[in-house]
């Protein structure tokens, strides 16, 4: 991976004095994707998730320019869009103006373009950030990266800060990418997805309360073990709305009182749920609105905290333990368990769980299907052995389906821990 990245940078010098300026100062930047190995789905109740951060990252080089206009390379092509169609010299244009205006200029096939954009328009809404001029960039990516939204705007927006001296925390700096994402393409898990691609640390879980935004801490994966990704077909999966307005529903009959997804799920946790809220939820459905499946989903999201929990604490345990393969075998049955409870509640791709049904060895411990926002269909924790068995059964499974399946395997650093490097 520290190969690929100076073989980019490699890219980049030998466009100066064609694509990019002979003499202007260029920032390098790589982030990961991510997927959830717990939460993801109910962090839009607010709950814990435990994030990855996946290998092959989007790589990003950005050369300030005084011409007003912003230009993309991808490959051989190019592509741009002129600085007032984002902003102004007074400041930032509204939101639904600038989503019309980057839906205008947008090439085909580039599910890239608008996170990349937004990076601009989310970052303007800082204090004191303005970009005098445009820019030209250089991307280099795989498509089917998990989480590629988020590694997107993560990468240019470290890249811009960088180029500008702009000083934002990294908690700083991952809001403002979410936002940004929500602002021009809501798929639910923007903020989880954006504190990976920006806080982790190669080869550790990261912990993230989605409710107050705050990192939990992070662990390194035991030695030995492996993670691995895998995406069913080109498109990803059509995000499930249904899930956080059911969220929002229950926090309102919870509460008595309209408030912010998760707030009173949260608040409850799962001792105080069973007492007392199962029963409140559960006289709603009976009364026919979405029978039983209001109680059944607050359920699952206490419950998917709780494993959450647990594997966070496996984890740690087994960081310090000679012993750990019971700690690890009972970490990947939770996340069997996680996905298969999903399942119940109608919420899983018929691909994840087919894979997830033909992924059974004694090198893997579990599988689990991730939010939409992370565009896999299925995470899967095991031995590093296990990648030989894992690419066997994604073979079989691309030959029987005719679909194309990609697996997307190591670990890379979040924008804020690897840094910038100039080109």
């Amino acid at each position: 991976m520290v190969a690929d990245l100076e073989r980019f940078a490699q890219r980049v010098r030998a466009e100066r004095g064609g694509f990019f300026d002979r003499d202007r100062s260029i920032t390098l930047v790589r982030a990961p994707g991510w997927v959830d190995l717990f939460g993801g789905l109910v962090a839009e109740a607010g709950m814990l998730s435990l994030l990855w951060p996946t290998g092959g990252g989007v790589m990003v080089a950005l050369q300030p320019d005084p011409e007003p206009v912003i230009r993309f390379r991808l490959e051989t092509r190019i592509d741009s869009i002129p600085c007032p169609a984002l902003f102004l010299h007074s400041g930032p244009r509204e939101y639904e103006d600038v989503v019309a205006e980057i839906d205008r200029y947008q090439p085909p096939r580039s599910p890239w373009w608008g996170p990349a954009l937004m990076a601009w328009v989310a970052l303007m809404r800082e204090e004191f950030v303005r970009f005098g001029g445009g820019a030209r960039v250089m991307l280099q990516f795989n498509p089917n990266l998990p989480g590629l939204a988020a590694a997107v705007i993560a990468a240019v927006a470290q890249a811009l800060v960088t180029a500008y001296g702009v000083h934002l925390s990294p908690r700083e700096l991952a809001i403002t990418c979410a936002e940004g994402l929500v602002r021009f393409d809501r798929r639910g898990g923007e903020l989880i997805g954006t504190f990976a691609t920006v806080c982790a640390a190669a080869n550790e879980v990261l912990a993230v309360w989605p409710h107050s935004a705050q990192l939990g801490g992070s662990v390194h994966l035991p030695a030995g073990c492996a993670i691995w990704t895998i995406r069913v077909g080109d498109e990803p999966r059509q995000p499930l709305a249904r899930v956080h307005a059911a969220f929002a529903k229950i926090d309102r009959l919870l509460a008595g009182e309209a408030t912010e997804p998760g707030a009173a799920l949260v608040a409850m946790g799962l001792n105080d749920f069973l007492r007392r809220g199962r029963q409140r939820l559960s006289v709603t459905d009976s009364a026919g609105e979405d029978a039983g499946s209001l109680a059944a989903l607050a359920m699952f999201a206490l419950e998917e905290q709780q494993r959450g929990r647990i594997a966070l604490a496996l984890l740690r345990a087994a960081a310090h333990r000679a012993q750990r393969e019971d700690d690890v075998r009972l970490i990947g049955e939770l996340l069997t368990q996680s996905h298969w409870s999903q399942a119940v509640l109608g919420l899983t791709d018929p691909h994840a769980d087919a894979l997830a049904e033909r992924l059974v060895a004694p090198a893997i411990f579990g599988v689990r299907q991730p939010v939409v926002a992370s565009r896999a269909t299925l995470v899967v924790f095991g031995r590093s052995d296990a990648e030989a068995e894992v690419q066997r059964v994604v073979e079989a499974y691309r030959a029987a389906s005719g679909l194309p399946v990609s697996v997307t395997g190591g670990s890379l650093a979040g924008v804020h821990k690897a840094g910038a490097r100039n080109g």
